[in-house]
């Protein structure tokens, strides 16, 4: 291995090398946090008819608790990414872990509503700091033109997350019943806390911001196969960039633009995401499908967003993210129409309407990737967190939106006027993702891939 030049740009550095397998061990273990994110963020409406049950109380007792944790949510998101800038993107992702893990351990020793309540609000805080932490990790050890496709991977796997909480509640609810759910699924964050203290490096880019923690990323960057000089001059930040906070960082002038779009556009499209994931279940139930049925239903939906969602991040290398991610867009929207005119025409056939739910979730879990994608790429490494966290808790609120508007919409338009409100929400979507002015261009690669290629 060649050393580095003494003055060195850590970003471009990295830009110009191998995706490494210590570096797409970063990725292993920053998809591992997503993981049981999603499992953590699953669980307690896995529990719920258990918890109605033992407890004697109605559905409706819970829906306090399942605001309150969106609320945590948003607030996770946000403080999550200012922390990570501040702190390091390890110390914040570690920390949110190890918490939505206890958090999810604390539910089993609770014995009413009230203590569920704040529980579930610092669980939700823990669940979303690892975003913004974890895609910041993954976004600075990952070369630029292969970022879009290990971003995809990693986000990949919260829906993979969702999908292992519910098939491993089928066999433990029963068994060792929801207290016991709670403690096994919080077990793992925890035990993969300690394992990413152990394993888990900080972001080079963070390091380079820090003189003191110079040893550090000599460290960092030789295991990456990027060894550098003893002596080496690191460029980190531009030194022409301004020192503001990290909230207005992300209103400066050359990013303003970018900013609130992709924040319209990540609000419309989790509004449009947790409209699906909350209410297709009642929307099949009013159809007339058995409980079973609708469960599968979601499975299908799930099954095509981790799909879809990998897929993304290729077309995004392949085409550029503003081609890939307007097209995931467009067909995101063209999936909401279709359900809409299946349902209205009064379609029975089951497995119809579940290939349609599959190729809804295909084109919706792309969208989402690619929005994580840009919002990882408008932003300079002093305020990436910042700005991943943001976008995330803007989404968030259209999240807790989705609430409102899935019965609203059921209740006026029926099922075919609920996917009409999921697709005018995805169109508004297209406009946020069609206003973002900093994109990645198509099929780039390094100088030493294009040497590798040549060879070939």
């Amino acid at each position: 291995m060649a050393t580095a030049p003494r003055g060195v740009d850590i970003g471009q550095t990295l830009d110009a090398g191998a995706w490494t397998a210590f570096q797409k061990l970063v990725l292993a273990l920053a998809s591992l946090a997503f993981l049981v994110d999603g499992i953590a963020n699953q669980v307690l409406g896995l529990a719920v008819p258990a918890l109605m049950r033992d407890w004697g109380l109605p559905r409706e007792a819970f829906a306090t608790v399942t605001a309150i944790g969106l609320v945590g949510l948003t607030i996770g998101a946000a403080a999550g990414g200012m922390l990570g800038d501040r702190l390091g993107r390890r110390t914040v992702l570690i920390a949110s872990v190890f918490v939505f893990g206890a958090m999810t351990v604390a539910v089993a020793f609770t014995h009413q509503v009230s203590d569920l309540f704040w529980i579930r609000f610092f669980d939700g805080i823990g669940i979303g700091a690892a975003i913004p932490n974890g895609a910041a990790l993954i976004s600075e050890f990952t070369p630029k033109r292969r970022r879009p496709l290990a971003i995809a991977i990693g986000m990949a796997f919260i829906a993979i997350g969702s999908v292992l909480a519910g098939l491993a509640a089928t066999p433990l609810l029963p068994t060792v019943g929801w207290r016991g759910l709670f403690i096994t699924l919080g077990a793992i964050p925890l035990a993969l806390s300690l394992i990413f203290f152990l394993l888990l490096p900080e972001s080079p880019l963070y390091l380079a911001r820090h003189p003191k923690r110079k040893a550090d990323l000599l460290r960092v960057m030789r295991r990456c196969g990027l060894p550098l000089a003893p002596d080496s001059t690191i460029i980190g930040d531009d030194p022409n960039a301004k020192k503001a906070a990290p909230l207005r960082a992300i209103l400066e002038r050359e990013v303003r633009s970018s900013t609130i779009a992709v924040w319209v556009a990540f609000f419309f499209c989790l509004l449009a995401s947790y409209t699906m994931f909350s209410w297709v279940p009642a929307m099949l139930a009013s159809l007339g499908f058995p409980l079973s049925m609708t469960s599968l239903g979601m499975t299908a939906f799930s099954t095509g967003g981790v799909i879809g969602g990998i897929v993304g991040g290729w077309l995004i290398e392949r085409l550029g993210s503003r081609t890939a991610v307007l097209g995931q867009t467009a067909g995101a929207i063209v999936g909401a129409l279709m359900l809409a005119g299946l349902v209205g025409m009064g379609a029975s056939d089951i497995a119809i309407l579940f290939w349609a739910l599959a190729f809804m979730g295909f084109f919706l879990s792309g969208l989402i990737n690619g929005l994580y994608t840009l919002s990882t790429l408008i932003y300079p490494p002093q305020v990436r967190a910042t700005g991943v966290g943001s976008a995330a808790a803007v989404g968030r609120l259209g999240a807790i939106v989705s609430s409102y508007t899935g019965p609203i919409a059921l209740q006026v338009g029926g099922a075919s006027g609920y996917f009409f409100v999921i697709a005018a929400a995805l169109a508004v979507s297209f406009i946020g993702v069609a206003l973002v002015n900093r994109h990645i261009a198509a099929n780039q690669s390094s100088p030493a891939e294009q040497k590798a290629a040549a060879s070939t």
